[in-house]
């Protein structure tokens, strides 16, 4: 799928996706995150029924947010401790009796998680770490 077909089938996609969301350059962003995450699958074209599957999927499947880990919404996102920690880290980490703010910046802040193999540290920005 080349960029300008790309294009076309996001602003296709985009008018039917203006009414759910009430703007369009909002329904533009949902379109083209869809087909370019088709793109990279490797699909080539857009038929009428992936093209009908792809609006039910973005009206109709709720956005929960990121999955948190410590407490349902809060605590440190996965994906964060998936970047800043290797495997075993956060594996252990998932394993930590206690979990709490070491030291604070104006912008980050130090968690130590207590494990039975030891202390695992790391830095998270504040902007993403809730309940700390």
């Amino acid at each position: 799928m080349t960029k300008k077909q790309m294009m076309i089938q996001a602003h296709k996609l985009a008018s039917k996706l203006v009414a759910k969301t009430g703007n369009y350059a909002i329904a533009l962003k949902f379109a083209l995150k869809k087909i370019w995450a088709m793109a990279k699958a490797g699909r080539k074209r857009m038929s009428e029924s992936a093209f009908k599957s792809a609006i039910y999927d973005l009206t109709h499947k709720p956005y929960n947010g990121p999955a948190f880990f410590w407490c349902g919404k809060m605590g440190i996102p996965e994906w964060l401790m998936a970047k800043n920690l290797n495997q075993s880290e956060n594996q252990g980490a998932h394993l930590a009796y206690s979990i709490y703010a070491k030291r604070e910046t104006t912008k980050a802040v130090l968690i130590e998680f207590e494990t039975e193999f030891g202390n695992i540290t790391m830095w998270a920005p504040k902007s993403v770490v809730k309940g700390f």
